[in-house]
């Protein structure tokens, strides 16, 4: 079959539109989704030269890219808005900085990810320390021309000293000076040799003098030498003394080496029986079998330490307040939870909860009471039917032998086990005191900034902890949680729907943080130390 030239030309377009698009999309200068990156905001003094869309990279490795660049009108700066692949994580102290590929290569961003000991940032948060420029290309140019201007000066300088029409002037003024100089030497010369003749006398005096000193010390040289025997003798019995001390040190450091010779055999002793594997150390250090088992104790130990840190903790609180009064109690309920939410690992986690209630948690008691007629004898209740007509009779069993106790208790606890499979989250155990079962889902959203999670649960099957004894039916809870600004919530939802009398619609609202976000506020109250 043979093509025509249309078809042929509408085939190539068609291919050439397919490479012009994927080479757009394989140099990331259109993105069809950002899911997977969070993004965050940086201020700027100065991003010349940095463009939308331009490479954000960690350590030379490219993480994300510029999503926008706009200038804040109060501040007079630059504000850019990146995204990050959500695997990388910012810490308290990150910063940026405007880097260029080579003299002439394009410019991006260099993100400095900060202390790991610090808090991280949260998505969609502003770095606390502000982006640094790139030097400028005209700012090094401009101070290269300040340089040279410089220099400039400097040879116009020495060229205006040594190349002006009067520098013969100059020289034959130097060399005068130099004569001058010469002359003034000659002078000082000729008064010492003055002031030496004029003083003549002078100095055969103080040789005079000198001679006789020489005499006086040689007449008493005798007594001096009378006084350096005395000091002689009395040194020498010093060193009679300190000999004495010496020997005496010396035995007593004979008696301390026999006794280090002894320490040194009880030594070598311990280190026979080590080596023969005689004793608890030789043992450890001979068998293989004990080393072993010490091995992989402490190697236990570091894995569950290693576990003990990889523990993930959410502390939750919320409110319910109930539509209208049920349950044979005269105000609307209103109830408060406090949840710990504890991650052992990403796919399992425990919660432990404590309930609170205005109108209480119902628990039922039974006492068996026996009754006596005036005579002591025992009732007995098997004689009473409905045919009886003996009013004395009937009022001897006013009373029956069982009796219902109905109690309230403010409190209730659970103890909740969980399993998440992706965006589904199943749970067992106590909830509000009754053993039960429950399932989460969370219910992706586009918007980071809202979050919707929606529970369902069922417990009490049986109705127990109702006031009404014929409302058997299990208690079926539907709930939802709305989540803005991260940690805060609302929770809106329908109680015991199920129930014939109990059915009542709820509303509250909640807050949830994790255990970075705790130690966050205690360091900021200097009570959190990193150890």
């Amino acid at each position: 079959m043979q093509i025509n030239t249309e078809t042929k030309v509408g085939i190539f377009v068609v291919l050439a539109i397919a490479v012009f698009m994927s080479m757009i999309l394989g140099i990331g200068a259109f993105r069809l989704s950002s899911s997977g990156y969070v993004a965050y905001t940086i201020p700027f003094d100065d991003v010349a030269g940095l463009s939308r869309k331009a490479e954000v990279k960690m350590a030379g490795v490219k993480v994300g890219w510029v999503q926008d660049l706009v200038l804040i009108q109060q501040s007079h700066k630059a504000r850019a808005t990146i995204m990050i692949n959500e695997k990388y994580r910012l810490y308290d102290n990150a910063y940026a900085l405007v880097r260029q590929e080579g003299l002439i290569g394009t410019k991006y961003l260099e993100i400095i990810p900060g202390d790991p000991l610090l808090p991280q940032l949260h998505p969609g948060s502003s770095l606390a320390q502000s982006g640094r420029q790139s030097v400028s290309m005209d700012e090094l140019l401009y101070k290269f021309q300040n340089i040279a201007s410089h220099v400039e000066q400097i040879t116009d300088s020495l060229k205006d000293v040594f190349a002006s029409t009067d520098r013969d002037n100059q020289l034959q003024s130097t060399m005068n000076n130099i004569a001058l100089a010469a002359e003034k030497f000659n002078n000082i010369a000729t008064s010492l040799s003055s002031v030496t003749s004029n003083n003549e006398e002078h100095l055969h005096s103080l040789i005079s003098d000198f001679q006789q000193f020489a005499r006086t010390l040689k007449e008493d040289m005798p007594s001096y030498k009378e006084s350096i025997d005395r000091l002689s003798c009395n040194i020498q019995a010093d060193f009679n003394t300190i000999s004495q001390h010496l020997s005496s040190s010396a035995s007593s450091i004979d008696i301390a080496a026999q006794e280090a010779t002894q320490g040194f055999a009880s030594v070598a002793s311990i280190i026979e029986k080590i080596d023969e594997g005689r004793g608890l150390f030789g043992k450890m250090v001979n068998e293989d079998e004990l080393y072993h088992d010490i091995k992989s104790t402490v190697s236990g130990i570091k894995n569950y330490l290693a576990k003990f840190e990889t523990l993930g903790i959410v502390f939750d609180f919320h409110s319910e307040g109930m539509h209208r009064p049920v349950d044979n109690y005269a105000y609307a309920d209103s109830k408060g939870y406090f949840n710990i939410r504890i991650h052992t690992s990403d796919t399992f986690f425990y919660v432990a909860q404590i309930v609170a209630s205005e109108r209480g948690f119902l628990s039922r008691k039974y006492v068996f009471e026996e009754y006596f007629d005036p005579m002591g004898r025992q009732l007995d209740y098997t004689i009473l039917d409905d045919s009886t007509t003996d009013l004395g009779k009937a009022n001897q069993f006013a009373f029956a032998p069982q009796k219902l106790i109905r109690e309230r208790y403010p409190i209730a606890f659970g103890f909740q086990f969980g399993k998440i499979y992706k965006d589904l989250a199943f749970r067992f155990g106590l909830f509000e005191g009754a053993f039960g079962v429950g399932a989460d889902y969370y219910i992706p959203f586009s918007n980071d900034k809202i979050a919707w999670t929606m529970s369902l649960e069922a417990f009490d099957f049986k109705g127990i902890q109702r006031f009404d004894m014929n409302d058997r039916r299990p208690h079926l809870k539907w709930m939802n949680r709305i989540f803005f600004l991260n940690n805060l919530y609302v929770v809106f939802g329908a109680d015991d729907f199920v129930s014939q009398t109990n059915a009542n619609a709820f509303w509250g609202l909640g807050i949830r943080f994790g255990d970075d976000d705790m130690k966050y506020i205690l360091s900021k109250f200097g009570l959190y130390v990193t150890v």
